[in-house]
């Protein structure tokens, strides 16, 4: 495999992982949105849609992490060879 394929994968990757990102930030947007809605339709009082909303941020935390940070999300040649030669017998 060329470098240029490497890099075209690679330019692959983090574009599907930046729309992935975008995609989950509008469904928690709108699923936040609808679940206050509930929430001030049935008279207020404890704001229960802080618990969802919570879960769902720390997923979408992740989300952009993987998405945007320098390198994650993949895992380094040096970590693939280590794994591989274990595979192989051959790394005890």
């Amino acid at each position: 495999m060329t470098d240029d394929d490497r890099l075209r994968r690679e330019a692959r990757r983090r574009v599907e992982a930046r729309n992935g990102f975008f995609w989950f930030l509008v469904v928690c947007l709108v699923l936040w949105t609808m679940f206050t809605v509930i929430w001030w339709m049935n008279g207020g009082g404890y704001f229960w849609p802080a618990w969802p909303m919570l879960g769902m941020g720390i997923g979408l935390a992740f989300s952009a992490a993987a998405a945007f940070l320098p390198g994650a999300g993949r895992p380094s040649e040096e970590r693939i060879e280590r794994e591989y030669r274990k595979l192989k017998g051959e790394d005890h």
